[in-house]
């Protein structure tokens, strides 16, 4: 009995942990944009945000692998301490490179698109969240990614979508 009982349990708490993985680093990323962005405001800096290339399963177990860098102009500031830190369990896609300018303003030609699923997407939960940072305003948007169909087997841990599949469009707000 425990051992049927277990069996039906087990996986439904594994598309759990897997479903809350993604979406806490969702949530922690969107702030952590949010922060840099008031960040530049404060300083008047401009800001880089640059994508950390993260091969698959190239996170060990000291948890110091973020996503990103940012570096700032002109004051000294701690912010990529307050980076959400990665694992091999998730993975994030970025369509492009962008910087904040000192008004908070992001200076890019088109939106920023960023997916994050899990390492397992092909196993149990499906599970694609987006952010989309729309261009020149900042404003954040967060839904799922409607395309799965480029995901592969050994999705890089972070990288920047060399394939132009992440668009605007694709990302459904709820």
């Amino acid at each position: 009995m425990i051992s049927i009982f277990s069996g039906l349990i087990l996986p439904s708490f594994l598309n759990w942990l897997r479903v809350e993985k993604v979406n806490s680093y969702t949530r922690e990323l969107k702030e952590y944009l949010r922060v840099v962005r008031l960040d530049a405001r404060r300083w008047g800096s401009i800001c880089s945000v640059d994508s950390n290339s993260i091969s698959y399963n190239g996170v060990a177990n000291d948890k110091n692998y973020y996503g990103y860098r940012i570096s700032c102009s002109g004051k000294s500031t701690n912010i990529n301490s307050l980076a959400p830190a990665i694992n091999n369990s998730i993975f994030q896609v970025i369509n492009k490179d962008f910087r904040i300018t000192p008004n908070g303003r992001i200076s890019s030609d088109s939106s920023i698109v960023i997916v994050i699923g899990s390492k397992y997407f092909n196993e149990g939960a499906r599970i694609l969240n987006c952010l989309v940072i729309k261009s020149p305003t900042g404003h954040i948007i967060k839904g799922k990614f409607s395309e799965n169909d480029w995901i592969s087997d050994k999705m890089q841990v972070s990288q920047i979508d060399q394939n132009n599949i992440l668009s605007p469009d694709k990302c459904k707000s709820y």
